[in-house]
C-alpha cells in the first residue's frame, strides 16, 4: 500500500472529515484546500480564497492547518467589531487578517521570522488591510533585548531550544543541541502598550511556542486591567514547573481573569480562553 494511504493516514482523514462540510461552505477552492489539509498535496506559494472575500497566501501545507484552526475550527473564537487586538506570534498573518476584517478593528501583529513576516505583509496587502494591521518584525518576551530564536519546522520556531520544548520535539524529532538558530530583536508586552500608545486591548492572542509564560509573568500589574480577553495556546516547558498551562491559568485567575474555555490538545499543550469581568468597569 502506498505510504500516503496507510492506516495512520486513513485515521487522519477520518478525524479531519468532520470539518469537510465547513470547508466547502467557507472556502472557494475547497478541493485543493482539503487535499493539502490531509497531506496528499503540498502546494507552495498558493492563495486560498474564502467565500467572504478573504485571501490567504501560504508557503506550505502546515499553514493550511493554521487556516483551519482560525477560519474553520475557530479555536480562537470570534472577534467583535471596534476592537484593538494584539497578535503575538502572528506567523503569516492568518489570525491578524481574520481579526482585522471586522469594522473599525486594528491589529498589532508581531512576528520575528523574516520569511513569515514577508508573507504576513503580503497577506495584509492581498486583503487591503494596510492601516488596520500594523506588522512588526519582532519577537515578544520578558524584556527588550536581543534573543536567540531556535528554528524548527515552520511555524514551530521558539525562544527555547527543542530539548526544553516537547511541543517542538513532537514536530521535528531530529532537532538536537545543534539546532539551528538566529539572533532576533525582542520587546516586552509592556513595550507594546507603551510604544504604540495602546490604552486598552480587547483581544490578546498568543501563539508563541513557550514564550507566553515570560510574556505574561513579566507584565506589570496595572496592564492586566487594560486587557479584556486573552486567547493563548500554551506549550509546557520541560525544565520549569512554573511554565505549564495549569500554572498560567492560576496566575491569570489571581490577576482577576476567569477561564472561559480550556482545551487540552496533548499532555503538554492546549488552548485557553480568559476574560476579565472587571474590564468594562475599569475602561
Amino acid at each position: 500500500m502506498n505510504k500516503k494511504f496507510d492506516i495512520p493516514f486513513l485515521v487522519k482523514v477520518l478525524v479531519y472529515s468532520k470539518y469537510f462540510p465547513i470547508i466547502v461552505i467557507r472556502v472557494k477552492n475547497w478541493c485543493i484546500f482539503v487535499l493539502n489539509y490531509i497531506g496528499i498535496r503540498n502546494d507552495i506559494n498558493f492563495v486560498y480564497a474564502l467565500r467572504d472575500g478573504t485571501k490567504i497566501k501560504v508557503d506550505d501545507n502546515i499553514n493550511i492547518a493554521t487556516m483551519a484552526v482560525v477560519f474553520i475550527k475557530k479555536d480562537y473564537g470570534e472577534v467583535e467589531k471596534n476592537s484593538v487586538i494584539i497578535d503575538i506570534g502572528a506567523n503569516i498573518g492568518v489570525y491578524s487578517v481574520f481579526a482585522a476584517r471586522k469594522e473599525n478593528n486594528i491589529v498589532y501583529a508581531f512576528e520575528p521570522m523574516t520569511n513569515n513576516f514577508k508573507l504576513l505583509v503580503e497577506n495584509i496587502k492581498l486583503n487591503k488591510l494596510e492601516g488596520k494591521i500594523l506588522p512588526f518584525n519582532l519577537a515578544v518576551g520578558a524584556k527588550k533585548e536581543k534573543r536567540t530564536l531556535y528554528l524548527g519546522g515552520s511555524p514551530f520556531h521558539s525562544l527555547y531550544p527543542a530539548e526544553n520544548s516537547p511541543f517542538n520535539t513532537r514536530y521535528d524529532n531530529k532537532l538536537t543541541a545543534k539546532q539551528n538558530y538566529i539572533e532576533i530583536e525582542c520587546i516586552s508586552l509592556k513595550d507594546i502598550f507603551q510604544e504604540n500608545k495602546i490604552g486598552y486591548c480587547n483581544m490578546l492572542k498568543l501563539d508563541c511556542e513557550g514564550a507566553e509564560f515570560e510574556i505574561l509573568y513579566s507584565l506589570p500589574e496595572e496592564y492586566f486591567k487594560k486587557i479584556e480577553k486573552i486567547r493563548v495556546e500554551y506549550h509546557d516547558h520541560k525544565v520549569d514547573n512554573n511554565c505549564t498551562g495549569k500554572k498560567l491559568a492560576e496566575f491569570l485567575i489571581n490577576k482577576g481573569f476567569k477561564i472561559e474555555k480550556l482545551k487540552e490538545v496533548s499532555p503538554y499543550n492546549g488552548d485557553m480562553w480568559f476574560f476579565n469581568p472587571g474590564y468594562r468597569k475599569a475602561y
